[in-house]
């Protein structure tokens, strides 16, 4: 332990925090139609310490998917009015002469579960079609995407508008956007897994969100780079805040039954369903995970796990995620690096999804506590050293020792103090990433001998297979899964490891079954 205490002497805090949303400025929306949309939305307020007078209750469809029209006149019009007659707006003109919020007491507008999550597209209105507006057939959208600019009335409804908090690195409360609202939404398969979002979330902020980042890349290449880019920026900066973070390189997802032990975060992408490590039986996140899946679709439902992959998610135990409702575009989807480091940088779920989306009225959705701030102790010393030891060991490392070799050592010997192999492990990958490989597979090697649960055992063998691949050493890789699926024999995990068998070579075809006469 004094290694950690030399460490916290010389930390200081990164980043200054501006001022967060506070629970007065958020409006609770819900269904009176549905008693369960009411009780969440009543025991949201209770739980955040939101004025009860902030709480709406609209009679609403209980569909998820609802049309423009309903849209229109169950939500819109009478969200819009609700906010004047209750104060909460002042209205005036813009520059063009339409009438605008010109002041503003809510910023950010909490959507219950059982409020539509949908518009559906309808023909393109002939002015319009026109205009020529960019993508004016594009008039489908998410419900919350729609509301944050409900102040913004008598626009085209087609087509995308740009985001004003887009890149911005401010809190929203302190900007001069009175016209916008930040949605976010808890909604998933149940209300008890809604409420277990928003416990988690706030049980998390009293120390903070300590765990292994994952990122899974997806190598398409082309005008799919731009996923890969974000990730790459991802990457580079969580080694430098000293997260461990485990890294697959390769085109294919993570395999079947990954052991995706203590994720805090989570960026990967390309498939449509669910599937990887979020197919685990017994997939244990750490409580306030925050795990986003890139894909056009991926809360396109919230209702069943078995398809896309915001409900699956959600479902097995992440606090919050980002997703889209029908196609959204790369390049009009959430940025995953700056949502990365408006988090970490310790903004609220709410305020890192807006400042990473380009456009809004269009598909993009929010789905968590919009209140939550997964890293508000990230750039703090630590006060609890018992708890997440060498994940905050990594931190402080990092602020402290800024000469690569040095840092090394200091860890290494912590490593072997604490008998833990989550050091070991984050070096491996630390200098997998500049080509260490030598020094990358003994960490890996060490690792694993110094982790005590057969899940996190078999992550090594996973990472030493990995290794090999970026050598090109495919006979190694596939020597070594051999004995590897010896050694996990009846273990879940075993899947992933015949899994990567089976992509670096692959088993012949079945024979085709002779025709019928």
């Amino acid at each position: 332990m004094k290694f950690i205490f030399f460490l916290l002497l010389t930390a200081l805090p990164l980043w200054a925090q501006s001022t967060p949303l506070q629970p007065h400025q958020v409006a609770v929306l819900y269904n009176s139609s549905d008693a369960s949309s009411k009780d969440l939305a009543e025991f949201y307020v209770q739980m955040r310490g939101i004025p009860a007078r902030n709480l709406i209750g609209l009679p609403l469809a209980k569909t998820e998917t609802i049309t423009r029209a309903s849209y229109e006149k169950s939500l819109r019009r009478p969200l819009t009015k609700l906010f004047v007659d209750r104060g909460w707006w002042k209205l005036g003109r813009d520059p063009s002469g339409a009438t605008v919020p010109t002041q503003t007491m809510i910023r950010c507008l909490a959507v219950m579960r059982g409020v539509p999550l949908r518009i559906s597209r309808i023909p393109a209105p002939e002015a319009e079609t026109k205009a020529k507006i960019q993508m004016v057939a594009n008039n489908e959208a998410s419900v919350d995407s729609e509301l944050a600019m409900m102040g913004l009335q008598g626009g085209a409804i087609g087509g995308m508008q740009n985001n004003r908090y887009y890149k911005k690195d401010l809190s929203f409360s302190q900007t001069n956007l009175p016209f916008m609202l930040l949605v976010g939404r808890l909604d998933a398969v149940s209300t008890d897994t809604c409420k277990r979002m928003v416990l988690d979330a706030i049980d998390t902020e009293k120390d903070g969100l300590w765990g292994r980042t994952y990122i899974d890349f997806s190598k398409k290449g082309g005008g799919y780079k731009l996923g890969d880019d974000w990730l790459e920026k991802i990457t580079a900066q969580s080694i430098r805040n000293g997260v461990p973070t485990i890294i697959d390189r390769q085109k294919n997802t993570l395999p079947t039954n990954y052991p995706m032990t203590d994720a805090a975060l989570y960026f990967g992408w390309y498939a449509h369903h669910r599937n990887g490590p979020f197919l685990h039986p017994k997939l244990k996140m750490k409580k306030g995970s925050i795990i986003v899946h890139l894909h056009s679709f991926s809360a396109q439902q919230l209702r069943s796990t078995k398809k896309n992959w915001s409900a699956a998610i959600l479902e097995k135990g992440a606090a919050a995620t980002l997703g889209n409702v029908y196609e959204p575009f790369l390049s009009a989807t959430h940025n995953f690096d700056i949502f990365y480091d408006r988090l970490i940088k310790g903004y609220s779920l709410a305020e890192a999804a807006y400042m990473s989306i380009p456009v809004l009225s269009w598909q993009n959705v929010v789905l968590g506590d919009p209140l939550y701030r997964p890293f508000i102790k990230f750039n703090q010393a630590p006060t609890d050293l018992t708890k997440d030891r060498a994940y905050k060991a990594m931190r402080l490392a990092y602020r402290s020792l800024k000469d690569p070799d040095a840092r090394v050592r200091k860890l290494r010997s912590a490593a072997a103090k604490m008998g833990d192999g989550t050091i070991y492990e984050a070096l491996g990958y630390d200098l997998l990433e500049i080509g260490k490989y030598a020094e990358a597979e003994a960490f890996f090697t060490a690792a694993r001998k110094n982790f005590s649960s057969a899940p996190d055992q078999v992550r090594q063998d996973l990472n030493l297979v990995e290794l090999y691949r970026r050598q090109n050493k495919k006979q190694n890789a596939l020597s070594y899964l051999t004995k590897a699926k010896k050694a996990a024999a009846n273990l879940p995990e075993q899947k992933a490891l015949t899994g990567l068998t089976n992509i670096l070579n692959p088993p012949p075809p079945k024979p085709a079954k002779p025709k019928a006469k």
